[in-house]
């Protein structure tokens, strides 16, 4: 027992220590990476797993405001696309934000983990064009052009709360103030101040509710 509890000790003394160490050197790089490639707030922050795809190269494609806190992934396509995040926000781990249009997040807006945002269909509709776009990204990545695939702007805007699993589609407004429910489904706009549970508004919000 004396003798495991020694070991145990060692493994933490002379293990742990350099795994956390060399898990803060990466994460630091890659948060300097994320910020060389993206234009975000010097008191913004990526952490553990936060991950930005920006695979238009334009550094100004995707913006992250003050005291916001990325947790989830962002990414715009090579033929085009936006992600604004406003300040104090927060994208939950696991959740994913994709834009090949235009994704507009407004101030305070907390996104749960596992949340799926898209202004885009990612494929054309036709089959055969579908396999020639999937060829193509394989082969030799994401195309810079597409205009075979269908794609509209998505506007979140200040004080919303995107339960988890949730999924907001390309075309909706979320208005401010509005919670949405976990596991719903957005393929319309939601008005302001409202509750959208089991793929309905369910009741409007005030001050005391």
């Amino acid at each position: 027992m004396g003798w495991n509890l020694e070991l145990k000790n060692w493994v933490a003394q002379n293990l742990y220590l350099p795994f956390k160490v060399l898990r803060y050197l990466e994460t630091k790089a890659y948060h300097l990476h994320c910020r060389s490639i993206t234009s975000i707030h010097k008191d913004a922050k990526f952490v553990y797993r936060g991950r930005v795809y920006n695979i238009r190269k334009q550094r100004d494609a995707i913006k992250v405001g003050a005291n916001s806190v990325i947790c989830g992934e962002l990414l715009t396509f090579a033929h085009g696309g936006s992600i604004e995040i406003g300040e104090w926000c927060f994208v939950g781990e696991g959740s994913k934000i994709w834009s090949s249009e235009q994704v507009k997040i407004g101030n305070r807006v907390l996104i749960s983990h596992n949340v799926n945002i898209h202004d885009t269909n990612s494929h054309p509709l036709h089959a055969q064009a579908r396999h020639e776009h999937f060829v193509e990204i394989v082969q030799q990545g994401h195309p810079p052009k597409a205009d075979n695939i269908i794609s509209s702007p998505i506007i979140i805007e200040d004080d919303v709360w995107v339960g988890f699993n949730s999924i907001i589609l390309r075309g909706v407004k979320v208005g401010a103030g509005s919670i949405i429910g976990a596991g719903s489904i957005i393929t319309k706009d939601v008005p302001a101040n409202s509750l959208f549970l089991q793929n309905k508004i369910v009741k409007y919000l005030d001050e005391n509710s």
